[in-house]
């Protein structure tokens, strides 16, 4: 869930908030865990089979576990089930492995397989798995090689697998490092710690991953270390063939052994793309009950305003100055209709011939007593919407911090940190931007990317091509007010909302040119929330300052 990355940059910075969601985070997994296995042991044996047909490999070793228990005995689907869970590298699959192919004069008896098995369990750092194997490599020295190239191939397939498809990256940086006393490994001195990181076309390096550990087992340490080298060459050599990377290196203990394809300059560290706190922020939000907010309306005369705030009426353009104060505007008292998309009650609107519920923010059509027209919580009259009524404003602690290689100091929640490479690839499956950071529970994220060339007395042209390809791109979006900034500088802010997979996705876009560059940024929430985030989002691009 969390990377070694996040939690140096904790220890490092002493991050006590940011600690403290991550433990609410881990904590959760483990429940979900432990009632996972829970569910496992109280599962019948029908339905253990079922979810193992369905490719479940963590019921696979409860499902074998109770055939043997029951005195029903095994058969050969039985043991194409486990084999599958093997190869899949599950580690509980992995210890009935090794005992079933390990029993003597059993028809199940397979020697490769109880090796393979062993190995599996041996990566998890499993002592009793390394010293059978070591004990037994001195009679089966070539089969546990074998056993072991295997292993590392499945390692780095499934590596590719997740990491390659889709996004695209240029390089890859692999290395060979000896394991430490902390690393908590059997044998540590014996043991290479390989890693593995990408470099992407824009130049962010991923997060470095820990792919397999490799034991010198015999006496000659360098005749071992080159030929595994080698297999790992051969293997990275055929990904980066199939998936297209242009280049890679392979160190160990820090000295090339291996170059692939182009010429590359490798970057040994990681981007500096940590959160780097600069001072407190305090923001003052307070919580007013003047009815609900209203765009396009001029605060001089009451006509209505045009895309750049001018009034249509008096001719004179709009004035927004942020001086810090954020208010948030309370919901009105609700009727007895229940908003379709959420199941919170609805506000009747004056006309009653319109609702508004100010828990999603879905502005519906009334027909007698139906509620329509509210498809997906898309069809909104402002997308800034209320607070609802009960709900409290949420306790967040903000702070002024520097980021994306300190190009740019903003405010942002104190507990942001640079999302995981594992996130990323969920939440921005293609074309990530280089840099995303987000809360411990990824519900809030910011994130900025720089492109091609931008002059800044082109950026509002900019951000209208922009805001048109964004309509192409999200016909079924309900988008804002578009918004002029000019102070500090010149920045396009546009606002919008869009469907999730099971609740909508409120979106603030913002563009500026950094040093002749395009500058894209975006914060986004689950639409529910953007009553309190969607104006502190505004602030945070407005007080945004650029190194």
């Amino acid at each position: 869930m969390f990377n070694k990355k996040q939690i140096d940059d904790v220890i490092k910075n002493e991050r006590e908030d940011v600690a403290v969601g991550m433990f609410e985070q881990m904590e959760k997994l483990a429940d979900e865990q432990e009632r996972q296995e829970e569910f496992y042991e109280s599962a019948s044996l029908e339905m253990l089979r079922n979810l193992v047909e369905n490719g479940d490999d963590d019921a696979c070793s409860y499902y074998i576990n109770k055939r043997i228990t029951e005195d029903q005995g095994l058969d050969w689907d039985d043991i194409n089930y486990l084999d599958t869970a093997i190869k899949n590298l599950n580690y509980s699959a992995s210890l009935i492995g090794a005992y079933i192919y390990g029993l003597k004069n059993s028809r199940f008896k397979d020697v490769e397989k109880e090796f393979f098995s062993y190995a599996v369990c041996e990566q998890y750092t499993d002592s009793d798995a390394h010293k059978y194997l070591d004990k037994a490599y001195k009679k089966n020295a070539s089969l546990i090689d074998e056993v072991d190239r295997a292993v590392l191939s499945v390692c780095l397939d499934r590596w590719a697998t997740s990491m390659l498809m889709g996004e695209k990256y240029f390089s890859f940086t692999a290395q060979f490092n000896r394991a430490d006393k902390s690393s908590e490994i059997p044998d540590w001195k014996s043991a290479y710690i390989f890693e593995i990181n990408l470099t992407h076309e824009n130049g962010r390096e991923s997060d470095s991953e820990e792919l397999y550990i490799a034991y010198i087992r015999g006496k000659d340490k360098d005749d071992y270390l080159n030929a595994l080298c080698s297999n790992v060459a051969e293997i990275l050599s055929v990904i980066a063939q199939k998936t297209g990377l242009s280049a890679g290196d392979l160190y160990v203990d820090g000295k090339k052994l291996f170059h692939y394809g182009a010429s590359v300059t490798v970057n040994n560290g990681s981007t500096d793309d940590a959160v780097k706190i600069v001072s407190d922020a305090n923001l003052n939000v307070s919580v007013s009950d003047e009815g609900r907010l209203k765009s396009y309306i001029c605060s001089y005369c009451g006509g209505a305003t045009d895309f750049g705030g001018v009034c249509s009426v008096c001719s004179r353009k709009q004035v927004n100055v942020d001086d810090g104060n954020i208010v948030i505007r309370k919901g009105k008292n609700t009727e007895a209709l229940r908003c379709t998309q959420c199941g919170a009650p609805v506000n009747l609107e004056n006309d009653c011939k319109t609702a508004y519920c100010s828990a999603c923010g879905t502005t519906f059509a009334v027909n007698g007593s139906a509620l329509t027209d509210g498809v997906f919580g898309l069809n909104y009259e402002n997308i800034r919407a209320d607070m609802p009524e009960g709900a409290q404003l949420p306790k967040v602690e903000f702070v002024r911090a520097s980021i994306a290689e300190g190009a740019i100091t903003a405010i942002m929640p104190r507990n942001f940190i640079v999302m995981s490479d594992e996130i990323r690839k969920i939440k921005y499956p293609t074309n990530a931007p280089k840099y995303i950071y987000t809360t411990p529970d990824t519900t809030v994220n910011l994130n900025f990317n720089f492109k091609g060339a931008l002059d800044e007395k082109d950026v509002f042209d900019f951000g209208r091509q922009m805001l048109t390809a964004l309509k192409s791109v999200y016909t079924t979006a309900k988008f804002g007010e578009a918004k002029l900034l000019d102070k500090p500088q010149k920045v396009f802010f546009v606002d919008f909302i869009t469907a999730g997979m099971d609740q909508s996705i409120y979106n603030a876009m913002f563009f500026f040119s950094y040093h002749g560059k395009q500058g894209v940024g975006s914060w986004n929430c689950l639409g529910k929330d953007r009553w309190f985030w969607a104006p502190v989002f505004e602030h945070a691009v407005r007080t945004m300052e650029f190194k």
